[in-house]
């Protein structure tokens, strides 16, 4: 007798292949069988007749290490079929975190992820996952291990393209720790202090103990306007001369000047390496606005030496003249987007002081008006007294873009999700896979059904090398979703972020059910994920 029968659903396998119909039988947290007409017994027996029914989705790029010890953690990725997430995405992973760089490390990620809860205690990557474990998981959690934070942890914020010895002896411990313990990729954001100062013999130096494996760079490149293309040139390099594959994050193309013709080329550059042998793909999140720190859009120098240094230097009028003249100019040396999107397409979404409420939701030259200053004034205020955790939503791309990676043979779809603490977050937290359903496959037209979820499910787990996920097939891992198309709403947007998606009748996380029509269940099967072990 099997645990779980679920019958006459339209299957979508996520390999890419068309939809059959079928039943699919589940025992002991695995898919025991995939057919037509089973007539075997089962304990619980669901109907799906009129539905989909699709591996759960996989979501490789969240933020939540931080808020997975936090109360609430799983309700918004189950509401939305998404039952695996990858975190420590950008070079900005929680861990490590040792004693001498811990306030550091948690206050500049602070925006991007939250408030790590008091009595949570780790340094290493494993001693991080051990914590994890102890925790009532509803969905399954894997980590990347983050370049940025690996640097910090050895160096702290201060500026020099290579480390020394001892700072690189510290680097390589800790990674070397991570790929051990099942880290799915390295993950880096070039656009961030401190990686940012990295030049790329640097990075290779670093990042020696990946050398010629198969754990992937997974990176935020250091510029996505005017500095694309050679940006994605310098990933290409250190992964090369690492000999590992590559996968971009977010690929985009940010600045109205860029759009179109630039992604082009940038398509070009990926499929030209492809060609001749290169192991690389990218992932798009389906959303004009991205999400990040306010304090990204200051120039790298400023940011050199830790937070601290920064204020000084906000609150030093010549500094201010400086940053401002760097800002009002387009750059070579790092990706000025505030030049190429401007004050007015940036929202503030969430702030820490009382007093800095009133900001949340408002685009820079609206606080800018409210306080009778000019944008650039506003902002340099707003940092130095919310000790720079500012949250934003930028508004950066178009849609012609986002159809064009979505139909991208080699990418696969993203949340991107970021966590700070209060405010509005940004709507791809709530409901990123059903605006793809919704917009992109039922009303657009732009996917089908089954090019959708292989980029939710199949697609993504191949490139992670997730074990056991990804697919409906006999003796994976019995995580599954079911839900009518029609159904399906993505009910959040950038005014109401903070609103569940629906439409998902069944939901099982490991063979339970975690989502029974639009009721989260918190059923603790969720286990840790790691790198090539089931």
């Amino acid at each position: 007798m099997y645990d779980i029968l679920i019958k006459n659903a339209m299957i979508v396998d996520g390999s890419g292949a068309a939809p059959f119909a079928g039943d699919v039988a589940i025992q002991d947290g695995l898919i025991k069988a995939v057919a037509q007409g089973i007539k075997d017994e089962a304990k619980t027996v669901y109907d799906a007749a009129g539905a989909y029914l699709t591996p759960g989705f996989i979501d490789i790029h969240r933020h939540s290490d931080a808020f997975v010890f936090r109360e609430g953690f799983g309700e918004i990725q189950l509401r939305q079929g998404i039952t695996t997430t990858i975190n420590g995405n950008c070079g900005l992973s929680i861990v490590p975190c040792p004693a001498n760089q811990r306030e550091d490390i948690l206050r500049y990620l602070k925006p991007i992820m939250g408030r790590l809860p008091d009595g949570i205690q780790f340094d290493s990557f494993s001693s991080y996952l051990t914590e994890v474990g102890k925790t009532r998981l509803p969905l399954n959690f894997g980590m990347h291990i983050g370049n940025g934070t690996l640097r910090a942890a050895a160096k702290g914020f201060e500026a020099g393209k290579r480390l020394s010895a001892s700072e690189l002896a510290i680097v390589h411990k800790y990674l070397k720790d991570a790929i051990d313990n099942g880290a799915f990729g390295l993950s880096m954001g070039i656009v961030y202090v401190p990686e940012n100062m990295y030049d790329v013999e640097g990075f290779i130096e670093a990042l020696e103990p990946i050398r010629g494996g198969d754990i992937p760079i997974v990176t935020h490149i250091r510029g996505e306007g005017d500095l694309l293309l050679s940006s994605l040139k310098e990933v290409i390099q250190i992964a090369k001369a690492l000999n590992v594959p590559l996968h971009v994050s977010h690929f985009k193309s940010v600045g109205k000047l860029n759009w179109g013709g630039k992604l082009q080329e940038a398509i070009a550059l990926l499929d030209a390496e492809r060609a001749a042998g290169m192991r690389i793909t990218c992932d798009v999140y389906p959303w004009t606005a991205g999400s990040t720190q306010l304090v990204q859009v200051l120039p790298p120098e400023l940011l050199e030496g830790g937070l601290a240094k920064t204020t000084e230097r906000l609150r030093d009028p010549q500094k201010r003249a400086e940053c401002r003249a760097i800002l009002e100019k387009p750059q070579t040396y790092f990706e000025n987007q505030l030049y190429l999107i401007g004050w007015e397409n940036i929202m503030v979404t969430s702030v820490q002081t009382e007093a800095g409420q009133k900001y949340v939701g408002k685009r820079m030259t609206e606080i800018a008006q409210m306080q009778g200053k000019d944008p650039y004034e506003a902002a340099f205020d707003l940092l130095a007294d919310e000790n720079f955790d500012v949250s934003m939503v930028n508004f950066i791309v178009c849609d012609e873009d986002i159809e064009t990676i979505l139909r991208y043979p080699h990418s696969c779809i993203i949340s991107d999700s970021i966590y700070p603490d209060g405010g509005k977050p940004h709507p791809r937290q709530y409901g990123t896979f059903p605006k793809i359903l919704q917009q992109y496959v039922k009303e657009k037209s732009v996917l089908t059904i089954e090019q959708a979820v292989y980029k939710f499910t199949g697609k993504p787990a191949e490139i992670m090398k997730i074990a056991g996920k990804g697919l409906i097939k006999e003796g994976f891992d019995a995580d599954v979703a079911v839900f009518d198309l029609a159904d399906i709403r993505c009910n959040a947007d950038y005014i109401e972020p903070a609103k569940l998606a629906t439409g998902f009748r069944y939901v099982f996380v490991n063979g339970q059910l975690a989502n029974d029509h639009d009721s989260f269940v918190n059923t603790g099967c969720g286990k840790v994920l790691r790198r090539n072990i089931r």
